[in-house]
């Protein structure tokens, strides 16, 4: 039986709001905790949707020893690009996603980091997709990313996207003045995000706990209040319009 895949690579990076979302709408869900040695699926066989969560780690770990299951990642991300298969990765997962695909990925040098809560924007044409539909500029959204990436392309060949409709490339999706490659969607079923739409209040104070040195050399010593404070200002609407976002995607791909 068909369903989705979600890989974690980090115990304090769980699917969020996204495994009670799927559930609810009759999705299998198997979350493989590659931390913990799960593996990572090798074909796309009996995945209905793939999700890659985010981590620590980077593109620049694809290879290495410490983490053996990105590669592994890779492949079965390149496996999907090529059938143009749903995939939704976030933050890491979505830089990886953009690897996969061919795109650089390299450090927000400048201006530099992202963390905690910041206003995302949706540029045309891309900001009308259905998969931002409802979203709207300066919508608060958790962020938390070292690394930023280039849009990928597609081959020179072209290609189609799924249901044999010609390939629309790469749509840029959201961006902030930070970080202007945000969101995108290439070909027609792939999705990245470098910010979270998907987490829960218990999620973002695991972070702040076991990501806290990230806090403070971005933030300084009071970044984790602040980011307390923004929480409890932000998170009511950021939990209605990231569901809105997961609608959207099991909408647009036909997975319900």
């Amino acid at each position: 039986m068909s369903k989705a895949v979600i890989l974690q690579h980090v115990a304090h990076e769980g699917p969020g709001r996204l495994a009670p979302k799927l559930n609810d709408y009759g999705l299998g869900v198997d979350v493989r905790r590659l931390y913990q040695g799960d593996l990572v699926p090798r074909t796309l066989d009996e995945v209905r949707l793939l999700v890659v969560m985010g981590g620590p780690m980077g593109v620049s770990d694809v290879g290495g020893q410490k983490y053996p299951f990105l590669k592994d990642e890779v492949e079965l991300l390149r496996q999907a690009i090529a059938l143009d298969h749903p995939v939704v990765g976030i933050c890491l997962g979505a830089q990886l996603l953009a690897h996969a695909a061919g795109a650089k990925v390299q450090p927000n040098v400048v201006p530099g980091p992202e963390i905690g809560w910041g206003p995302v924007t949706f540029p045309f044409p891309g900001g009308t997709d259905p998969i931002v539909a409802g979203l709207h500029d300066g919508a608060m959204m958790f962020h938390w990313h070292f690394d930023t990436f280039d849009l990928p392309k597609l081959p020179p060949a072209g290609g189609q996207a799924a249901g044999g409709a010609p390939a629309v490339g790469c749509l840029l999706l959201s961006s902030t003045s930070k970080c202007r490659n945000q969101a995108f969607r290439f070909k027609g079923r792939l999705l990245g995000f470098q910010y979270h739409f998907e987490m829960d209040r218990q999620g973002i104070q695991a972070m702040l706990v076991h990501a806290r040195a990230d806090v403070d050399k971005v933030l300084g010593p009071g970044g984790v209040d602040a980011i307390q404070r923004d929480t409890d200002r932000y998170y009511d609407d950021y939990e209605r319009l990231g569901n809105r976002v997961i609608d959207n995607v099991l909408q647009y791909m036909k997975l319900i």
